[in-house]
């Protein structure tokens, strides 16, 4: 199950990351991990020639069972010299899955912006349902996007007991 849950978490991640056609040799990390080997900060570095510019940097809030509860994005600013906020993901977890929710950062508000996006991992007896949102401002309510459905039999997701791997 935890094995399940991180592959929803890392699966999340891809939702809202940044397109791009670059090769994972084109960017360098820096990771910071806390007392209980967790990541709480996460620098990115563009390889530039045989420089690394500062590129993006990722915050992260844990709750007390070890989940991420809060994945916070900033982009590097060149001009200032400093990192500004970009956008969160915040995660809720209940029994039955995992939910995220997307926000922009308002530079006017100084403060993120209501979810614009959400995305919801219902775990079903035979795998996992996947449930994208966009919020309509003009009806005031999520409209189902896209939906998508993974079973035990899809081999998509990693086995980590000794009978999976035996074939049993």
């Amino acid at each position: 199950m935890k094995t399940l849950v991180m592959t929803l978490i890392f699966a999340a991640n891809s939702f809202t990351g940044m397109a791009t056609p670059m090769t994972s040799n084109d960017f360098a990390y820096n990771y910071e991990v806390d007392d209980r080997n967790q990541v709480t900060s996460e620098t990115v570095y563009k390889a530039d020639g045989q420089y690394l510019k500062r590129h993006l940097k990722y915050d992260y809030t844990y709750d007390e069972a070890g989940r991420v509860v809060k994945k916070e994005a900033f982009k590097w600013d060149e001009i200032e010299q400093a990192y500004n906020r970009y956008y969160c993901l915040a995660y809720g977890y209940d029994a039955d899955g995992v939910e995220l929710e997307y926000a922009l950062w308002n530079e006017q508000e100084e403060s993120y912006s209501a979810a614009k996006q959400r995305a919801v991992y219902d775990f079903t007896y035979d795998g996992l349902n996947f449930q994208a949102y966009a919020w309509d401002g003009s009806r005031n309510e999520w409209q189902l996007q896209s939906e998508h459905a993974v079973t035990d039999d899809a081999n998509l997701l990693a086995q980590t007991d000794a009978a999976s791997r035996s074939g049993k």
